[in-house]
């Protein structure tokens, strides 16, 4: 067991008394590799490599996740494609009860190629630790599309690490919906090194109860005319709390780059902590970083058209906070995960 580790560390520190800099998790278990269900479509090909073959590619939650994956696991599952692959790759890991464990994954798309990849993290009714760790490449003129979608349970803590790097006109579509879990600390660290990549980054998230939400996204803009998006839809009831880290680096060199980052939460309750901290940082002056947030409650006028026309204010707050879960879930190109996570907010309604 690690007494502290530390993770989700801002790119360039605030002032400390905030406590925003990064997140220290207490009493972390040892670990052991997880099994894992796979699907893999024709012509993709599934294999090991040695972390330390990937040890060179950063990710956002840090080095101390690192630590504790090569402490359980020395080799990572790669999943790699030199062609347009049509059908997604599925991977899919259930947690048990009192479940600690680890995953490592490269994903390789090479120049030219592209591949789909659906990452489901289900189950956890447990007090374990699941922590998962993915990198890529994506070559030139290639694409990768990961998707991920978490429903963990009451007492689960997650941790889900993603880094890589895009060469010229690749492109990194990254798609995440964070339904479940009591504490969960996830990031994505992306390195835009080839003229014209490409990063884009779409989160949802809902919190409940005493649930605790820690987030850091870091696009590190090196090559010419590359482009940002991340945006992020919360809903936030309860007691719960969020931190959301977004940075924007900008380094010498990366002339006509553009970056976006914008986050639109709604708070439900009055007792919810929600914390933000955009960041663009700057060594290149022909460059354009944008950032914005929209955070508050549901609009008195908003609320009352609906109300007058007979919808009770609970479902108008239920409907508002599905609104924004399915602005982001309707960017999945796959039916049966839209089907999954459709299902699971349903139940969860229903309860």
């Amino acid at each position: 067991m690690r007494d502290i580790i530390k993770v989700n560390e801002l790119p360039s520190p605030t002032w400390r008394w905030l406590k925003m800099n990064e997140a220290l998790l207490k009493n972390v278990e040892s670990l052991k590799e997880k099994e894992v269900d796979f699907y893999i479509p024709k012509d993709v090909q599934k294999s090991k490599i040695k972390r330390n073959e990937i040890s060179k590619i950063k990710t956002a939650l840090g080095s101390d996740m690192d630590m504790i994956i090569d402490e359980a696991i020395d080799q990572a599952d790669l999943i790699a494609s030199s062609d347009k692959i049509m059908g997604p790759v599925r991977i899919d890991i259930d947690y048990l009860n009192n479940d600690n464990s680890a995953n490592s994954f490269m994903i390789d798309a090479k120049d030219n190629s592209e591949i789909y990849v659906i990452m489901k993290f289900t189950g956890g009714s447990g007090k374990g630790t699941g922590a998962v760790q993915t990198k890529y490449k994506v070559g030139k003129n290639a694409k990768i599309t990961l998707v991920q979608v978490q429903t963990l349970g009451n007492d689960f803590r997650f941790l889900n690490d993603i880094g890589g790097e895009c060469d010229e006109n690749g492109e990194f579509k990254l798609i995440q919906l964070v339904l479940g879990g009591k504490e969960t600390y996830i990031g994505s660290r992306t390195e835009l090194y080839g003229d014209k990549s490409n990063l884009e980054t779409k989160i949802a998230y809902k919190t409940a109860s005493e649930e605790f939400l820690d987030m850091n996204y870091i696009s590190n803009h090196h090559g010419k005319n590359t482009y940002c998006d991340i945006k992020a839809n919360g809903v936030m009831r309860d007691n719960s709390h969020k931190m959301f880290r977004g940075t924007i680096d900008f380094k010498r060199g990366c002339a006509g780059s553009l970056g976006n980052e914008n986050e639109d939460i709604l708070l439900l309750d009055e007792n919810v902590i929600n914390r933000t901290i955009p960041v663009i940082l700057c060594t290149e002056e022909d460059v354009e970083g944008n950032h914005g947030a929209s955070i508050g409650k549901l609009d008195e006028n908003t609320m009352f058209y609906l109300t007058s026309r007979g919808i009770p204010e609970e479902d108008v707050l239920e409907m508002m906070a599905k609104a924004r879960i399915d602005g982001i879930k309707n960017l999945i190109e796959d039916e049966k995960t839209v089907q999954f996570i459709d299902l699971y907010l349903n139940d969860m309604g229903a309860n």
